[in-house]
């Protein structure tokens, strides 16, 4: 018989169940023992009655690396316990949704791949995410998620880092462009005065005092973007300059940093003056839910 892949039904049935499982769990004063013994028969139950991939996770939760890829799950598990327990509010019926199973399916697979607790609490941040916005779009996350996975905390922090200046930047240019338009008005009311005759001395003063304050503060926000950039430098993220170039290497090659110096007239050292692309940007508004 030909093998049929699980309905979007019992997906959602798998992804739901296992959630208020342990939710189910965390409330009931069972001793630990009988906690476990419920535990390991209840998702049994679960993944059996999945068509065609109950089989299968069964195989993969309980037969293969049973024992640590079960540990991590029920780690995981505890972990959204412990937020369920902080807004006990939460309606479970509420995500029941196509877009919830799909992110909960995905991340469950990669839990279980990996023992950093530091992804964990990245994967159960994003489910977070969408417990409160059950019906938020998932477009793109399946590549997210395998950027989570194959990037450390330091190449994580270090495209925030580059992302946050982004942002910033393109504030305090706006600042800044906003003030010398301001000096440059100031200078223009200064030379058309001087053309004048007799010159208003006081009024001079005045446009000259105008444009020596507007110099001033784009004189501070320049200051501002250059201080800004301390995380050009590897000593900002206390890591060896090779490390800090691997990194930002690595952000190239997936997309997320772009080159703006090099190869532009007067341009800089390769790989010196990174900036963070749109796809980056989007990539941390998934993982921090900024966007």
């Amino acid at each position: 018989m030909a093998n049929r892949q699980p309905s979007r039904c019992a997906s959602l049935l798998f992804g739901v169940s296992f959630l208020c499982l342990f939710f189910h769990i965390r409330f009931v004063p069972m001793k630990k023992e009988i906690i476990k013994e419920t535990g390991i028969s209840a998702v049994r139950s679960i993944f059996g009655a999945v068509p065609f991939a109950g089989g299968v996770l069964n195989e993969i939760f309980f037969d293969f690396r049973s024992r640590v890829k079960q540990n991590r799950i029920n780690a995981f598990a505890e972990m959204l316990a412990d937020f369920f327990v902080e807004h006990a509010e939460i309606d479970t019926e509420s995500l029941k949704t196509e877009e919830f199973s799909d992110i909960f399916e995905s991340v469950v697979r990669r839990v279980m791949l990996t023992k950093s607790k530091e992804k964990h609490v990245r994967y159960r941040d994003i489910l977070i995410q969408h417990v409160f916005e059950p019906h938020k779009s998932v477009e793109n996350a399946e590549t997210y998620l395998d950027l989570i996975a194959t990037l450390d905390e330091m190449a994580i922090r270090i495209l925030a880092v580059h992302g946050q200046f982004s942002i910033d930047y393109a504030r305090l240019e706006l600042e800044l462009m906003k003030t010398e338009g301001n000096a440059r008005k100031e200078q223009n009311n200064i030379e058309k005065l001087k053309q004048s005759y007799p010159i208003k001395e006081d009024k001079l003063k005045i446009y000259e005092q105008a444009k020596s304050k507007f110099d001033s503060e784009a004189e501070v926000i320049r200051q501002e973007i250059t201080d800004r950039q301390a995380f050009r430098k590897a000593e900002y993220f206390e890591i060896s300059d090779s490390e800090f170039l691997y990194y930002k290497q690595t952000l190239y090659s997936k997309g997320l940093l772009i080159d703006k110096g090099f190869g532009t007239f007067g341009g800089s050292t390769p790989f010196l003056r990174m900036w963070v692309t749109d796809f980056g940007q989007q990539f941390l508004n998934f993982i921090t839910d900024q966007g």
